[in-house]
């Protein structure tokens, strides 16, 4: 692939993928909605281009993508974070012009909706927690396990939002679920939480990684990302990879219990951070162009981590108790992402991207979290066709 446009610019993820993809000798362009989107900056991208959003323009979105693809010459479109969702409802016409990394849109939204995967997941090598959809509150009143076994959440979320993990019977009867957003209620399992990122190409399952997140931002995202290996977990990836013939990235949480059993929770058909494993390198842009002859792993098992939120939510949590001498230890053994010496712009526009979604938050009245992705998000609506 010599010429690679990648979506979803604003996100670390975006930032190593377009160094893999130059390391690799690609001339890559990275576009986002996001009027700061940190991949700008990176000297990986040749060119950045500002899109309409694809949530509130999907149309507009799409055709933007087209025109990029068709003026700059595109081989590959990758997409990186819920902008996937646009790209593949609009997939027929961006594949005439050029190979879109990710599956029809059917099988995304499938894979994106917590109740359904776990239909997919069955019969693959993990253990897949009971799982109950509710699209009304006749239904959510009709759960005969007690609210302190289950965990609930909106079956189309994202970082954790509006979670309850084992909640009260009072904050259960806050919920309201219709059949616009439906919610799912799960058997908890107890463990340690692992997250898998993936890339398969027909399929072949091509690239794999496993963390776990060891420090995060409340139930949310992590920002420091702690290797783990676990073959169980990369066979049922290839297995389920084999089954759709899945081509694009893939992503999965999990739940490892005391006696070693491993829980699918749910799916993420994207990329996710455990990409930053890779390190940036020429290597993981092999999973994407066909010439991986085998699975490709991180080559060592060192920690990567985004500096900025461990310098300042992981320093707030160790002074409140998780202990400041396990964040320094944990912080000198650990690589930073978005710095690197070649290309350390994109550690400092950080900053800018975080005051552009505190400012839209701001006027919206919304949290930060949610400011981040109010223009990619997917959440089960109907997107007008091509």
């Amino acid at each position: 692939m010599k010429r690679v446009l990648i979506t979803g610019g604003r996100a670390p993820v975006a930032v190593d993928l377009a160094r893999s993809f130059a390391a690799a000798g690609a001339q890559v362009v990275v576009a986002d909605s996001a009027p700061c989107f940190l991949a700008r900056a990176s000297r990986a991208a040749a060119k950045a281009v500002r899109v309409p959003p694809p949530r509130q323009e999907p149309r507009a979105f799409a055709r933007a993508i087209r025109e990029i693809a068709v003026r700059e010459r595109i081989d590959l479109i990758v997409p990186t974070c819920e902008e996937v969702f646009y790209l593949g409802r609009f997939a027929a016409e961006l594949r005439a012009v050029a190979e879109l990394f990710c599956v029809d849109f059917e099988l995304l939204a499938e894979l994106h909706d917590k109740e359904l995967f776990t239909r997919v997941a069955r019969g693959l090598g993990v253990e897949v927690p009971e799982t109950w959809r509710m699209s009304s509150p006749t239904e959510l009143a009709a759960l005969v396990v007690p609210p302190e076994e289950l965990v609930f959440k909106p079956v189309f979320s994202r970082f954790a939002v509006h979670t309850l993990v084992r909640p009260t019977a009072e904050a259960v009867r806050a919920i309201v679920p219709t059949p616009a957003r439906p919610w799912v209620a799960q058997r908890f399992v107890a463990g340690r939480e692992l997250c898998s990122y993936a890339v398969a190409r027909g399929g072949r399952l091509t690239a794999h990684a496993l963390y776990s997140p060891a420090w995060r931002a409340g139930r949310g995202s992590g920002f420091y990302f702690e290797p783990v290996r676990r073959p169980v977990i990369e066979e049922f990836t290839a297995g389920l990879a084999a089954k759709l013939n899945y081509t694009g990235q893939i992503a999965f949480d999990f739940i490892e219990a005391p006696d070693g059993g491993v829980h699918v929770i749910e799916c993420n058909p994207r990329a996710t951070s455990g990409l930053h494993l890779f390190g940036g390198g020429a290597k993981l842009a092999r999973a994407f162009d066909g010439t991986a002859t085998e699975v490709l792993r991180p080559d060592d098992d060192r920690p990567a981590m985004l500096g900025a939120a461990m310098a300042t939510i992981g320093a707030w949590q160790a002074i409140r108790g998780r202990g400041l001498e396990r964040w320094v230890k944990d912080g000198l053994r650990a690589r930073e992402v978005l710095w690197t010496w070649r290309d350390p712009a994109p550690a400092f526009f950080v900053f800018a991207g975080l005051a552009a979604t505190l400012a839209l938050a701001a006027r919206r009245g919304i949290t930060p979290q949610a400011a981040s992705t109010r223009d990619i998000e997917w959440d089960g609506e109907e997107i007008p066709g091509p």
